[in-house]
């Protein structure tokens, strides 16, 4: 739950006609921070103890308006927000004072001042979502833990509870650029279960949420061991739930995120393997539905197919295939569009073919196209082809094994032109990286003659108009081309003196990148100046 509603719920019994207009109060912005920040000093600056029963009431309210950060307009559009854009810190500072004057109010034995564990979430919240990052983690790690202390000690109106420290597990999965973080994130974890189990703090019972944090921490972070870390944050919860606790089970969310974790490894052939094996035992628990919870979805089989693309084991189109016809066999067989196979997957398995060693990998993955566009043509719209798709089946030609006859060389080649053409019935403009794939399956797939000065010279004029002529398109010219003909075809321009109308649809990065290595280069020949 939001800590809006959680503090508009617990200030409800209080005010209930009042909540509204003070969090709502339709000023302009800056009067209503205004207003905000004077009714904040009159709180916090008035004598320990003599807070009256309207102030005292109205304080949660004040607090509940910072944390919903009156600096951002609360619309329809950005009402859900997760982070605050700016004035994050500020707000949560201010949120701090608020609540430690109505602790200090309480200290003083005023009976109306309320401070309980409603309140110091949804300060563990602000500062989750302020955008300070790391520091904002530890300051939410440490008013949880104030809190426990707290608790310990006698004060049960402050007890956390497992929204306290889910809201910290979340502000260190937030803090994505600290290398830290999922450590830190399983230790708090951990932490949660050793006070649940030692009878410290009953309401800490870790639930499938707080499990899912850390492993899509994991899952997100670029340690080396993430992928073991999330094996054994699975085989932690599996021990717990085989203890009691039910809502520790793990599901195939979870085994998503293992699998997402697996996936970013750089061992990329012991990755698929690992997957492959997730995804197999997933089947097998879930087989004849003893384990509803682990059947897979559409993202479990993504995430393998995937892992073998990345693989480039020999062998990976083939198994990437395979997985992809399994769902397909589903889909046909259930109906149920949340196995409908979409773009990405056709995409994947095209490209793994690619990828792989076969000399029919070619057919193979232009096999995979003519599959795509059947069932888009069905009416299953989430599959339409898309530049990749052409594009995979034309790398998978151009990349045809050195050793293919010339037969075979001339069959990818026509299997590469006209899915280049085709490409227009689904008015899909090419792009740098087609019209680059071209000229390599030119150089690569037709002998030198005729031929290949005709198609050589019409992709790349063709690159031309389309203002997609690049660095790649330009080394994949040179090594398609003789030297007479590209010096032809570039009309006497070199590649710092492009016209704007050739390159409008390169990525600036590119460009910019050529003129950084030109500018080096440049540097690097300069012959120094002799001393005077």
């Amino acid at each position: 739950m939001k800590f809006n509603h959680l503090l508009i719920l617990f200030t409800a019994a209080l005010l209930q006609m009042e909540v509204s207009s003070y969090i709502t109060s339709g000023l302009p912005g800056h009067k209503h921070r205004a207003w905000l920040k004077e009714m904040t000093i009159e709180v916090c600056d008035t004598a320990h103890g003599e807070l009256s029963q309207e102030m005292c009431n109205k304080t949660p309210q004040l607090l509940s308006a910072w944390a919903q950060n009156p600096y951002v307009a609360h619309t329809k559009a950005n009402i859900s927000v997760d982070i605050f854009p700016h004035h994050g810190k500020e707000c949560a500072i201010l949120c701090e004072k608020l609540l430690k004057r109505l602790v200090d109010e309480k200290r003083a034995g005023n009976p109306n001042a309320v401070a309980n564990t409603q309140t110091y979430n949804a300060l563990v919240d602000i500062w989750s979502r302020s955008g300070e990052r790391g520091a904002a983690a530890q300051r939410a790690e440490e008013i949880v833990f104030g809190m426990q202390d707290a608790y310990s000690s006698g004060q049960e109106d402050v007890q956390p509870d497992l929204e306290s420290f889910r809201l910290v597990l979340k502000a260190w999965a937030r803090a994505k650029d600290e290398e830290y973080a999922p450590h830190r994130a399983q230790i708090l974890l951990e932490l949660m279960v050793h006070l649940y189990e030692s009878g410290q703090n009953t309401n800490l019972a870790p639930d499938a949420d707080c499990f899912d944090i850390v492993l899509k921490s994991w899952a997100n972070s670029k340690h080396e061991d993430a992928p073991q870390k999330a094996e054994k944050v699975i085989i932690y919860m599996d021990r717990l739930h085989h203890n009691g606790n039910e809502h520790a089970k793990p599901t195939r969310d979870h085994f998503n995120r293992l699998m997402t974790a697996w996936s970013k490894s750089k061992e990329n052939w012991t990755a698929a393997r690992r997957v492959q094996d997730i995804l197999n035992h997933m089947i097998f628990l879930s087989k004849n539905g003893k384990d509803i919870d682990l059947t897979p979805n559409i993202v479990t089989y993504s995430n393998v197919i995937a892992a073998w693309a990345k693989s480039r084991d020999d062998d990976c189109g083939r198994r990437a295939e395979t997985i992809l016809k399994q769902v397909e066999h589903k889909f046909k067989v259930t109906g149920d569009e949340d196995l409908c196979p979409d773009t990405i997957m056709f995409n994947l398995v095209a490209d793994s073919h690619a990828k792989s060693s076969s000399n029919k990998s070619h057919e193979k993955a232009r096999g995979v196209l003519d599959r795509q566009i059947s069932l888009y043509k069905s009416g299953i719209k989430k599959c339409r082809p898309d530049v990749y798709s052409f594009t995979s089946v034309l790398s998978s030609c151009a990349c045809l094994h050195g050793s293919a006859s010339r037969k075979e060389k001339l069959r990818a080649f026509e299997i590469a032109v006209d899915t280049f053409s085709e490409m227009s019935q689904f008015k899909l403009a090419p792009n740098r990286v087609t019209y680059g794939t071209m000229l390599k399956a030119c150089s690569r797939l037709l002998p030198v003659g005729n031929d290949r000065v005709k198609f050589t010279s019409d992709y790349f004029r063709k690159a031309c108009e389309d203002g997609c002529v690049g660095d790649m398109v330009l080394n994949r010219l040179e090594a398609a081309a003789s030297a007479v003909q590209y010096k032809e075809l570039m009309q006497g321009l070199t590649r710092n003196t492009l016209p704007t109308e050739w390159t409008c649809k390169v990525p600036e990065n590119e460009m910019h990148t050529r003129k950084l290595k030109n500018h080096s280069s440049k540097k690097k020949n300069m012959k120094p100046e002799m001393s005077p």
